[in-house]
């Protein structure tokens, strides 16, 4: 999986866009790539949140088919992170 780009039709009312960057803070790392996100306040606890659209790249779906799991990393303070698919037993 990885993050995307958020088209403009999946912009939710109350929400805004804002791109966070990895805890290098440049927007040019490729090692934890900045990611555009939904910033807004959650619908039951009116605590802010970011949100961040992902698609599966090719591979994934088999892998999670066979059981595989998804990991969720997160870096830094502020919610950016990465998603890896994972083979059962990797």
């Amino acid at each position: 999986m990885r993050p995307t780009p958020i088209p403009d039709n999946e912009v939710w009312p109350g929400s805004f866009r804002a791109v966070l960057s990895g805890p290098s803070g440049d927007l040019t790392d490729t090692d934890v790539a900045p990611v555009e996100v939904l910033m807004d306040r959650g619908e039951s606890t009116g605590v802010a949140r970011a949100c961040v659209r992902f698609e599966l790249e090719p591979g994934d779906l088999e892998k999670l088919a066979a059981g595989g799991t998804i990991w969720l990393g997160v870096y830094g303070p502020l919610p950016v992170f990465t998603v890896d698919v994972k083979a059962p037993g990797e």
